[in-house]
């Protein structure tokens, strides 16, 4: 999964943020946004980001429960590449896992 996204052009590997940083860092660049600049994003068209938010959200998914240490920086990618590229059918996984690390870490006020 790392391999073939390298090769799409995103690279995951050698980061080691812990969640409370990507959320921090997820939250800072979405500061920037209003949520009606979030939801009227464009559509993503880009046929090599389409397929790495797809290998991105199966691999959000599975390192959720085999590396969970590792999953808060996909949800990451994930969000940085929809604001980045476009919305696509994958984008509200890594919104819905901000969501869920938010609540972990006893921030639900936002």
């Amino acid at each position: 999964g790392l391999d073939i996204l390298a090769n799409l052009g995103i690279d995951l590997r050698g980061c080691r943020s812990s969640m409370e940083t990507c959320v921090q860092e997820t939250k800072y660049l979405l500061s920037v946004y209003t949520d009606d600049e979030i939801l009227n994003t464009r559509q993503m068209t880009d046929p090599t980001m389409i397929m790495a938010m797809k290998f991105l959200g199966k691999l959000e998914l599975g390192m959720a429960q085999m590396m969970p240490g590792s999953a808060p920086r996909v949800m990451q990618r994930i969000i940085q590449l929809s604001l980045l590229h476009g919305m696509s059918p994958v984008s509200p996984i890594g919104f819905v896992h901000l969501g869920s690390y938010m609540a972990k870490l006893g921030d639900i006020s936002e």
